[in-house]
């Protein structure tokens, strides 16, 4: 009976401690990679060439270090993040991504194309 009890109260745990995480409100802040790879094992990016700032109203601001220059790009996200650039012609340049959450890191699976490296993974930094 004590075992019976033990495992009921695991269950309930474990299924507390599931959250649906919402996307649209995990992806909300700055970030920087650290990781550029097909999912094998290799070494971290360690100087980031660019962060991330995905703002509320679905403008993503890219800062690139070396230059001091912001781009600012849209984002959306439905069954994937898709995140465009338009340019002073009109003409667009979307990039698609399958998201995966975690804690304070999210990993971004390049779809719809055929990248050398395919998966990135990046750490909030605020």
């Amino acid at each position: 009976m004590k075992t019976i009890a033990t495992l009921l109260i695991a269950i309930t745990l474990v299924a507390c401690e599931k959250k649906d995480v919402n996307p649209e409100q995990q992806i909300l802040g700055k970030w920087e990679e650290f990781y550029l790879g097909n999912g094998e094992y290799q070494p971290h990016i360690v100087n980031p060439p660019a962060s991330w700032h995905f703002l509320p109203d679905s403008v993503l601001l890219e800062y690139e270090y070396a230059t001091k220059r912001t781009i600012k790009r849209k984002y959306w996200i439905d069954t994937l993040l898709n995140i465009g650039t338009t340019y002073n012609d009109g003409n667009q340049l979307r990039f698609y991504y399958t998201p995966k959450f975690y804690a304070d890191t999210m990993e971004l699976r390049a779809e719809k194309s055929s990248p050398i490296f395919s998966i990135s993974k990046w750490k909030r930094i605020n």
